[in-house]
C-alpha cells in the first residue's frame, strides 16, 4: 500500500502545509461564529438584569471586540488560500507521482525520465508562489524529490505494476470518494434539519407570543442567530457540492474499475492510467477552479 513516506517530499510538505492551514481556519471560523451566538444570546437577555445592564454591556462589548479581531486575524492570515494553494499542490505532485511509477505520459521514456519528473515539480511549485513560506515550514530536510520506493515501483513487471495500481490507486480513490460523498450528503442533510428546527421553533415562540402575549425571554433572536450561524457552516463546507462531486468521482471509478483487470497489454496501460488520474482529478480540478486557483496538469 501506498504511504505518504514513499511519495516526494513536495507532496508531503504541502499535505501537510494544506491540513495545518485548514485546521486554524476552521477554529478562527468556530470561534467566531461562537461569538456571534453568545452576543445574540447576551443581548437578548439584557433586559432581564435589571440594575446589572451595565456588566453584562461590557460583557456583550468584549465578545464583539474579540469576534471583530477574529474576523481581523481570519483575514489578515488568509490560511484558507494556504489551504487551497498547498491542497492543489499537493495533489498535482500525487498525480505526477503516479505517472512516473506507471510509465505514463510523459514520464514513458526512460532517458532523463527523472529531470523531467523534478521539473514537473518545479512547474507545480512555481504555480504557486504564495504558499512558498507556508511549504518551508513543513519542509523535511531528510526527505527526496523521487523516492527509492517509486524508482523501485517504476522497474517492476508490468502485471505487478498494473496490480498494484489498481489496489492502491484506482480501488483505494474509489473507496476515498464514496466514503466522502456518504458523508457530506448526511452532513448537509443533518445541518439542514438543525437550521430548518431552529427556525421552526422561533415560529413557533411568535405564535405562542401572538396568543398569550410577551414573555419574559425574547428567545427569537438568539434562535434565529443560532440558525443563521448553522447555515453559515453549512455554506462554508459545501456538503451538498462535495457530495455530488465526490459521487460522481466514485461513479467513474468504478466504470473504470470494471474494465481494469482486462488489460492484458502493457501497450493500454498509460492510456488507462491517464483515464484514471483524470477522473481522481477532475473533482478537484473544478474545485480549484471555482477559487481561481492554478492548477498544473
Amino acid at each position: 500500500m501506498m504511504q505518504n513516506e514513499h511519495y516526494p517530499s513536495l507532496f508531503r510538505s504541502s499535505d501537510a502545509a494544506s491540513v495545518s492551514a485548514q485546521r486554524t481556519y476552521i477554529l478562527l471560523q468556530r470561534t467566531y461564529l461562537v461569538s456571534l451566538i453568545l452576543s445574540s444570546i447576551i443581548g437578548s437577555s439584557i433586559v432581564l438584569k435589571v440594575g446589572q445592564t451595565s456588566w453584562w454591556y461590557v460583557i456583550l462589548a468584549i465578545i464583539l471586540a474579540l469576534g471583530l479581531l477574529i474576523l481581523w486575524i481570519t483575514r489578515s492570515r488568509r490560511d484558507e488560500n494556504a489551504w487551497f494553494d498547498c491542497r492543489a499542490i499537493a495533489e498535482s505532485v500525487k498525480t505526477a507521482a503516479w505517472r512516473f511509477m506507471m510509465n505514463a505520459h510523459p514520464f514513458q521514456e526512460s532517458d532523463s525520465v527523472e529531470k523531467r519528473f523534478v521539473a514537473e515539480l518545479q512547474e507545480i511549485r512555481k504555480a504557486m508562489p504564495d504558499s512558498a513560506k507556508h511549504l518551508a515550514s513543513q519542509m523535511d530536510g531528510s526527505a527526496s524529490a523521487i523516492t527509492d520506493f517509486m524508482r523501485q515501483l517504476r522497474r517492476h513487471p508490468y502485471d505487478e505494476r498494473k496490480q498494484f495500481y489498481i489496489e492502491s490507486r484506482l480501488r483505494d480513490q474509489k473507496k476515498w470518494y464514496s466514503d466522502k460523498a456518504n458523508m457530506n450528503a448526511r452532513s448537509g442533510e443533518r445541518w439542514f434539519w438543525l437550521t430548518a428546527g431552529f427556525q421552526i421553533i422561533a415560529v413557533m415562540i411568535a405564535i405562542i407570543t401572538i396568543a398569550i402575549g410577551s414573555l419574559r425571554f425574547n428567545f427569537i433572536p438568539a434562535l434565529m442567530a443560532f440558525a443563521a450561524v448553522v447555515a453559515a457552516w453549512s455554506q462554508m463546507k459545501r456538503y451538498d457540492e462535495l457530495a455530488k462531486a465526490y459521487a460522481l468521482a466514485a461513479q467513474e471509478l468504478i466504470e473504470l474499475e470494471a474494465i481494469a483487470e482486462n488489460l492484458n497489454q502493457e501497450s493500454s496501460f498509460p492510456q488507462f492510467v491517464e483515464q484514471v488520474e483524470g477522473a481522481i482529478s477532475r473533482e478537484h480540478t473544478m474545485w480549484c477552479a471555482r477559487r481561481d486557483i492554478l492548477l498544473s496538469r
